[in-house]
């Protein structure tokens, strides 16, 4: 992803930037005290491009947006909030142009959020600036776990953010179930995992915090804001709840990761999951 400064020899990076403070991913000009507010999605369909909206704040960059000149207000961070849920709506718009992947140049209904090949491509630094991100499928059960989990901390201690692709079952039992209701959900919580949530993985670096241990990552979540650290690599129930790093989703079913520098002159193909 760009690290760059706006094009035009501007300054470094917006005025706004995201901070890792007490568990929370903070976004705001961090020039006074309550200057600055928690970033979550502004809606059940927004955790991609929050996501994607983060990293870029996070990274310092140059398509971040200048969220302070749209703050200008005398309650600049409830200008602030308002800001960010637009700049949420508008970057999902834009990603939802063009589905990728399999779906190559077909829009997608934001309803059903955002495909991941749109999220790896918004995750992508523009040509020469950075790394192209890719969609790679995982089974967070396999033999292979471990190693993705090693390549996804070698991206962080790179200072590259990696999206997690989450999910679990079409339904799961609930306590207030019914006799049919309890048989109906114990069949479809057996189902495949579907694809559900968002979450950013974020470098210590970019955190100011210190690396977590072996096989674990500081997570963000964007439906609660939340920051914590996840040991990848511990056991999860496949059809219950999940932890709430993962967006309390029991699965990772996909890493949105940079992809790995192609040999000149190969051609370039998108990722699928």
């Amino acid at each position: 992803m760009s690290r760059t400064g706006p094009e035009g020899g501007g300054p470094a990076g917006p005025a706004v930037r995201a901070r890792v403070i007490g568990a929370r991913l903070r976004v705001g000009a961090f020039a006074r005290p309550g200057d600055a507010l928690t970033l979550v999605q502004g809606d059940a369909t927004t955790c991609g491009a929050t996501a994607v909206l983060a990293a870029r704040l996070l990274l310092g960059d140059a398509r971040a947006p200048d969220l302070a000149a749209r703050a200008r207000d005398p309650r600049p961070v409830r200008a602030l909030d308002r800001a960010l849920r637009a700049e949420g709506r508008r970057l999902q718009a834009r990603m939802n142009r063009r589905a990728g992947g399999p779906l190559g140049p077909l829009p997608w209904t934001r309803r059903l959020g955002s495909t991941p090949w749109a999220v790896a491509e918004a995750m992508s630094a523009p040509a020469g600036r950075g790394p192209r991100y890719a969609v790679r499928r995982v089974d967070d059960a396999g033999p292979d776990w471990p190693g993705d989990v090693e390549a996804l901390r070698a991206h962080l201690a790179d200072g590259d953010p990696v999206i997690l692709l989450t999910g679990g079952p079409l339904a799961r039992p609930r306590p207030d179930d019914g006799i049919l209701a309890g048989a109906l959900h114990r069949a479809l919580a057996a189902g495949p995992a579907l694809p559900r949530h968002y979450v950013l993985a974020v470098p210590a670096g970019l955190a100011g915090l210190p690396t977590p241990a072996a096989g674990c990552a500081r997570v963000y979540d964007p439906s609660s804001g939340a920051v914590g650290v996840l040991d990848l690599l511990a056991p999860r129930g496949r059809h219950g709840p999940g932890p709430r790093e993962l967006g309390h989703w029991p699965r990772v079913l996909a890493l949105i990761a940079p992809r790995p520098p192609r040999p000149r002159g190969a051609a370039q193909s998108e990722g699928n999951p």
